[in-house]
């Protein structure tokens, strides 16, 4: 078993095209305080930044006529790092408890948008390297200061 673990994070789903992308982060980084794996329960952290990753379309239905901004979702995302102490799983375990985790989340704050968020281990660098400018920073109020320049793609940290 692993005492503490690090995971780089890529979450994407969509959403109604009014949502204040703030609020979604801290509900992704809420939904995954607390893991569990069949009947353990353990502690995790998600830090990260949200940014949209479209931009939005002029309403039209499939006539060309206007629709309401309301009904067309936009296309979401977190880039960031999950920690997890003492996991009961592996890495790939742990993203999986933390996809259920943001998946019931997202689904009782929006509803049904149709399809699930992909939740998803990537590489350290692509965090560092693809979060936009733009990015909103969540989960960064319970640290210290920035994130780390280099995290590992999968590991344990000490």
């Amino acid at each position: 078993m692993v005492d503490a673990l690090r995971v780089s994070l890529l979450v994407t789903t969509d959403l109604p095209p009014d949502t204040d992308l703030k609020e979604f982060g801290r509900l992704l980084v809420d939904s995954v305080l607390t893991l569990q794996r069949d009947e353990v329960t353990y502690p995790a952290l998600l830090r990260g930044g949200v940014f949209w990753l479209d931009r939005p379309l002029p309403p039209s239905d499939d006539n060309g006529l206007p629709r309401a901004a309301a009904e067309e979702l936009r296309f979401a995302a977190l880039l960031g790092h999950l920690s997890a102490a003492h996991p009961p799983g592996s890495a790939r375990e742990t993203v999986a408890d933390a996809g259920r985790a943001i998946t019931a989340a997202v689904a009782a704050r929006y509803g049904d948008l149709g399809s699930p968020p992909a939740v998803m281990a990537i590489r350290g660098e692509d965090v560092r390297e693809r979060t936009p400018r733009s990015a909103i920073p969540v989960g960064l109020e319970t640290t210290a200061g920035p994130l780390p320049e280099k995290v590992p793609s999968l590991g344990a940290s000490a």
